[in-house]
């Protein structure tokens, strides 16, 4: 690829290029900011507080981005980010589709896994922490949530139910369409979780497994997604 198709195929980058420069710089350290590591497309900034982190060997440009058109059934407006004073840690490479939300409250710690991939509309909202494992896959349309934000009380034991509590997304996880991701739940390494599967702290322990229904339970056993083969053929063909 010459230094014309190059420039052509990142035409995209352009657009924003001037909320790009001074999102890297506002979060990141000059000498991984002068690199350009965060791609923003269309991006809108509601808060820009708390910290942004790159925890990787290698800082390169273009290794994370948000907003960028991947999906066309969803909306093209880019990305949103609201950060109320949350510390964000990106461990690797990242992509987030257009149509997305990136919500985090004050206190909040959030660690995406390296190789985290989202072709469109992801909205996470996180007030108590979430950590992604490496190689998270997520479909179009999910949305993963640490707080429902509304405790209801409990009038018999004179408490309030619990509404809110860490995520921990075990290594190479892959949520279906339209998944939830509720409050305090926990999930083994190499899930797989079918389309608009409900997933809560009650989800079952086991791996190389797809899981869905509702409530959850185990559908197909003994298989994986692999990422190096990872197209249908015949649908491709189709598309030629």
């Amino acid at each position: 690829m010459n230094i014309i198709e190059k420039i052509w195929k990142e035409r995209n980058i352009f657009r924003n290029l001037l909320q790009t420069i001074y999102f890297n710089f506002h979060y990141l350290p000059f000498k991984q900011a002068i690199r350009l590591p965060i791609l923003l497309y269309k991006p809108q900034f509601l808060k820009l507080k708390g910290s942004v982190q790159i925890e990787s060997e290698k800082i390169k440009f273009g290794m994370i981005r948000m907003g960028f058109r991947t999906c066309g059934i969803y909306p093209n407006t880019g990305i949103t980010w609201e950060n109320h004073g949350g510390s964000i840690i990106f461990k690797g490479s990242f992509k987030t589709g257009n149509d997305s939300y990136l919500v985090f409250g004050e206190k909040t710690r959030v660690e995406f896994g390296d190789n985290f991939l989202n072709a469109g509309s992801l909205k996470i909202v996180s007030y108590r922490g979430i950590k992604f494992g490496i190689g998270t896959r997520f479909g179009w349309g999910c949305l993963v949530m640490d707080t429902n934000f509304h405790p209801l009380y409990d009038m018999v034991n004179k408490k309030f139910k619990r509404a809110s509590g860490p995520i921990e997304i075990g290594d190479y996880n892959w949520f279906g369409t339209q998944c939830k991701i509720m409050h305090s739940t926990i999930t083994p390494e190499r899930c797989i979780f079918g389309m608009n599967t409900t997933v809560t702290r009650n989800c079952i322990k086991k791996s190389y497994c797809v899981m869905g229904g509702d409530p959850v339970r185990i559908l197909t056993e003994n298989v994986m997604r692999d990422l190096d083969h990872d197209k249908d053929e015949y649908t491709y063909n189709l598309n030629q």
